[in-house]
């Protein structure tokens, strides 16, 4: 990536007045991959040098650019930069937001968005900051629990320094469910040495005997997706449901209702003597997730399984300010920015020639100057049936 950002500079296909008008840093960038010639750049990538100089050409000339980025670069040795580095070549080319043109950092694994909203990273649920001593209380107070078992002393743990911390010995008990580290994880060889230490506990739930699972004192068999019931979320914010299909083969039960088990028979109890979990399936967890939802950005008071099924799913927020989700807030915005951009309507904010900026509600979008088109393709939480406003 560096490389081929060194090429985009060298060559001059880059847009100047974008990057003036929309970015910092260009000069540290510049100087920091000065050095990945694409000489430098075959001998460490094990690829030719010349097709460094023809992807740089194609990324660097074609009129209309989309990336798309997954797994290969989110499991990589240096994840973060990597991807960053996409972001930075549309950024140099001035290609976010132009017709034909942008960046899918798409999520790796079904539900990865609900893992977001949910607090399922290490985060807190509700895209709260464990950093923020109100956030904290607010979760304490919803799940009356005591605010001292809420993670927030430091940063969410990240996945490599609890595979340490079992190396050394400090976490003798490990529940891995619906991820196999024995094969995505980095440094493979070390990983899989510390999935076979004898004083782990080591516990695996998921749908197949995959490789981790082989490891695992205890193996918990898993419902599919279409062996349970629940929500899930796209990465455009729209919930859906799916029902259950068909029941689980054997012993396999879904996450949800081994979780709930496990609950019971650990006998966890709120701080005034209630089950911790007294749900009785997903729809009741589902209740709880609207209740820690609201007022927050991912609010989903107004989602219900009845309003889910039939439909094509419902966008967050939705709540008595936007009863039918984000689709009309888009649909409006849709409307006003073509008012904008061709001069039938005010502007929300100083416009230039350069860019048109306006703000829906907390969705910021920017126009390109000069003759840029709007059209719906910009919008795309396009609704089956929105009745005219």
């Amino acid at each position: 990536m560096n490389g081929l950002i060194r090429e985009l500079f060298m060559n001059g296909w880059i847009d100047e007045a974008y990057i003036a008008a929309h970015t910092i840093g260009v000069d540290r960038l510049r100087s920091g991959v000065e050095p990945w010639t694409p000489e430098a750049v075959a001998e460490t990538c094990g690829v030719s040098a010349d097709d460094v100089r023809e992807a740089a050409r194609i990324f660097g000339t074609s009129a209309r650019v989309l990336s798309t980025v997954l797994q290969g670069f989110y499991q990589s040795a240096q994840a973060t930069a990597a991807s960053c580095q996409v972001n930075n070549m549309h950024l140099l080319r001035g290609k976010l937001g132009a017709p034909g043109s942008g960046v899918l950092q798409m999520n790796g694994q079904p539900t990865a968005q609900n893992n977001r909203e949910c607090g399922a990273d290490g985060d807190l649920p509700g895209f709260r900051n464990w950093e923020n001593s109100e956030h904290v209380r607010e979760l304490a107070t919803l799940w009356d629990v005591d605010i001292s078992v809420i993670p927030h002393k430091g940063p969410p743990t990240h996945a490599m320094q609890i595979f340490r911390s079992v190396e050394q010995g400090s976490i003798e008990f490990l529940w891995i469910s619906a991820t196999n580290p024995a094969v995505s994880m980095p440094k493979l060889e070390r990983i899989r040495a510390i999935l076979a230490q004898e004083n782990v506990f080591l516990v695996v739930q998921d749908l197949y005997l995959t490789e981790t699972a082989l490891y695992a004192v205890v193996v918990l068999p898993a419902a599919g997706w279409g062996e349970k019931a629940g929500t899930f979320t796209n990465a455009d914010r729209t919930v859906h449901l799916s029902d259950k299909a068909v029941e689980p083969p054997g012993e396999a039960r879904s996450d949800l209702d081994i979780f709930l088990d496990y609950s019971a028979r650990m006998n966890f109890r709120t701080n005034s003597g209630a089950p911790l979990l007294d749900w009785a399936g997903p729809e009741d967890g589902f209740r709880a997730w609207q209740d820690c939802s609201r007022g927050r950005p991912c609010d989903c008071t107004g989602i219900t399984y009845e309003r889910l099924r039939g439909g094509s799913g419902i966008p967050w927020p939705c709540n008595d300010e936007h009863p039918d989700g984000t689709v009309r807030l888009f649909k409006s915005a849709a409307v006003r920015m073509e008012k904008i951009a061709d001069g039938t309507g005010p502007s929300p904010a100083p416009t230039t020639a350069a860019s048109r900026s306006a703000d829906f509600g907390g969705v910021s979008v920017t126009v390109g100057g000069g003759d840029a088109e709007v059209n719906e393709s910009m919008f795309p939480m396009k609704p089956p049936a929105v009745a005219p406003e």
